[in-house]
């Protein structure tokens, strides 16, 4: 995740690098230079 910042949600469970982990999914959220909010998954 070097140069990304991951965006934080109350609500969700997320670790200290801001990925949830919960019971789907990996997932974590981040803005694009222009503020479009994105996110990228990781099946387990």
């Amino acid at each position: 995740a070097r140069g990304v910042r991951f965006e934080r949600y109350d609500g969700f469970e997320q670790d200290e690098r801001g990925i949830n982990r919960g019971g789907g999914p990996y997932i974590a959220w981040f803005k694009d230079p222009a503020g479009n909010l994105l996110s990228v998954l990781q099946e387990r």
